[in-house]
């Protein structure tokens, strides 16, 4: 089955959904230093306090998350950059691509840094 775009038929390819629970997590952790509760996860992906903690309990299963004993909102993700390299996985099945980096880019230049045009040999006549 597929979706039409522009006119152009596109495949339809499904984010498994613990792995958008898995970037909520990480995103979360970047941003505030904690990880998110269920409520937040369930909130998020729109889904029950139940299914985010059946999602949760797939990513603990996968040995992508760990729960640490006797805390309620305490994940942490075992490996961050390996958990990074399935989403870029699953990203790229659904058709993104990594952005390039562009390397060393230049400051401005101020207009003493400029380049000067060679001066004009011959004018010609505008008569």
């Amino acid at each position: 089955m597929g979706v039409s775009w522009m006119g152009v038929q596109t495949a339809v390819v499904a984010i498994p959904r613990r792995y958008e629970a898995l970037a909520y997590i990480i995103e979360r952790i970047v941003q505030t230093g904690i990880s998110p509760s269920y409520d937040e996860i369930a909130d998020r992906l729109g889904v029950r306090k139940t299914r985010a903690r059946e999602l949760v309990d797939q990513l603990i299963a996968e040995g992508l998350v760990e729960r640490p004993l006797g805390k309620q909102r305490s994940f942490r993700v075992r490996d961050v950059s390996g958990s990074r390299n399935i989403l870029v996985e699953v990203l790229n099945r659904l058709g993104w691509t990594d952005a390039v980096p562009l390397g060393e880019l230049e400051q401005p230049r101020t207009h003493e840094r400029l380049s000067m045009l060679p001066p004009f040999a011959h004018l010609p006549s505008v008569d």
